[in-house]
């Protein structure tokens, strides 16, 4: 893909410094007050423009951001984006783009030849953009059949990373972990080699079987998912690797896969050497339908607890690992939290229905349509530790995609204690700083700041800073 190039050329950004398997935990600020409800704010300037590498033609091409699907943290506190926007919507290179979402068109500065930003760009705390990276090849017209799918069909497919880039995770020895939603694989990444490679970035291993689902056709998405393959995934929105030994192999970088927009389970598989990965056990299955909107059980027919709803996309939409030792997955349809022990047993349910901060009619906005457990991460959190971190993991930073807002909840309770969209409790639609458009992902960095990412229409990631009382910045 010939514009491929013209992306990355002239945009050689500073690879990473990782000392990959080297690193030291890094020093975690104790809570302000334990007894107090943190309190954030919007920083609008948070990331920095995008760079704009001359091409070829001598002419500087501004990378324009698509959907931003996943965000994910390093030890660092660099942030990574996993960005959708490369792959759909124009023609690239004689290249028909998948019929997907996050399109770069021509409204998005065609005067100024923008072009795509990379699958992944990396941030630092500050904002200025420091790595692009990841292969944007697609399947072209008339180049055969690929895994279960006829190229005729389906052209403009991502040919090397995940279809219908989702997830992002980087886990306790640095490395970069992506999934798709459209897509049967999770890939693995070193993120230095990979900074240095461009749109040559290549993975460690993968997961899965690339454009072959967990269906009784393989192809992804399509009905008659059987949630028991022990070698494909379906569609897997989400990931986490622990630090711990594993509970079963007593192995240690155990990977726990949200293997669901096809199918309806968390799976985990085990290694030995981070190269090798085994299936190993599974837990979770489908519910057979959705629960009433607002979060209460369906009279006559509940959801069991431990299983996921049927529709909605994505269930379980997350996964993450505590440092109580717990698994817990985003049952997204049915706006609850589903926690597991590492070995599949069920311990509770979170839902998502208790905002006693917000005036009744307030509420029942926000309990009018499902989805209020998008994703999640903890808080405070270190989130390449996992299971390991040493925070008072006492909240859940909670993103409610069809109500546009992000909440703080009690882990003990879930009860709502505070909004991070400037509408407060309430809905929170819109495109200005403190509003979402389709927040679909979150992260936690180790200083106690928030980041949001947006997708479909929101195609941008903004950060939160924990403030005190008195709204000074608490760094």
């Amino acid at each position: 893909m010939k514009s491929g190039r013209c992306l990355y050329a002239g945009a050689v950004l500073v690879a990473l410094v990782v000392g990959l398997g080297l690193w030291n935990p890094m020093h975690v600020k104790a809570d302000h007050d334990r007894n107090r409800t943190p309190k954030f704010r919007v920083d609008p300037n948070w990331p920095k423009p995008l760079p704009a590498p001359v091409g070829a033609d001598g002419v500087a091409h501004r990378w324009v951001m698509g959907e931003v699907a996943g965000s994910c943290t390093d030890q660092y506190d660099n942030v990574y984006t996993l960005n959708r926007g490369w792959q759909v919507g124009v023609t690239v290179g004689g290249v028909l783009q998948n019929n997907g979402s996050g399109a770069i068109v021509s409204n998005d500065a065609t005067p100024a030849k923008a072009i795509p930003s990379p699958p992944v760009v990396a941030f630092n705390r500050e904002g200025r953009t420091i790595a692009g990276w990841g292969n944007p090849s697609l399947w072209a017209e008339n180049s055969g059949s690929h895994g279960a799918y006829s190229v005729t069909g389906a052209p403009g497919r991502a040919a090397y990373m995940p279809h219908g880039p989702h997830g992002c995770y980087v886990d306790y020895q640095g490395y970069v972990w992506l999934g798709g939603n459209g897509d049967g694989v999770v890939q693995k990444y070193n993120p230095a080699a990979a900074a240095a490679a461009g749109v040559s970035a290549t993975f460690i291993t993968q997961i899965g079987v690339k454009d072959n689902c967990d269906t009784t056709t393989g192809i992804c998405g399509e009905a008659g998912a059987t949630n028991t393959s022990t070698t494909k995934l379906n569609e897997p929105p989400d990931m986490a690797v622990d630090p711990q030994a594993d509970p079963v192999t007593g192995t240690h970088g155990s990977l726990y896969i949200a293997d669901g927009y096809g199918n309806h389970r968390v799976v985990v598989f085990t290694t030995t050497d981070g190269v090798n990965y085994t299936y190993n056990r599974q837990f979770g299955s489908n519910c057979g339908h959705n629960e009433t909107p607002n979060g209460t059980p369906t009279v006559s027919n509940p959801c069991p607890d431990g299983t996921f709803g049927t529709s909605g996309g994505g269930h379980p939409h997350c996964v993450v690992l505590g440092n109580d030792g717990l698994v817990y997955a985003c049952d997204r349809p049915n706006s609850r939290i589903e926690v597991f022990t590492k070995t599949g047993t069920f311990v509770r349910t979170i839902r998502i229905n208790n905002f006693p901060s917000a005036t009744p009619a307030k509420a029942a906005a926000i309990l009018y349509a499902a989805n209020r457990a998008c994703d999640m991460d903890f808080y405070p959190n270190v989130d390449y530790l996992a299971g390991n971190s040493p925070t008072h993991q006492k909240y859940i930073v909670n993103v409610d995609l069809q109500s546009d807002n992000t909440y703080l909840l009690d882990k003990g309770t879930g009860e709502a204690l505070f909004a991070f969209g400037r509408c407060g409790f309430a809905p929170c639609p819109g495109h200005n700083a403190a509003e979402f458009a389709y927040g679909h992902m979150t992260n936690v960095d180790s200083k106690g700041d928030v980041y949001i990412s947006e997708t479909i229409t929101g195609r941008r990631i903004q950060k939160f800073v924990r403030v005190d009382d008195d709204d000074r910045d608490h760094h």
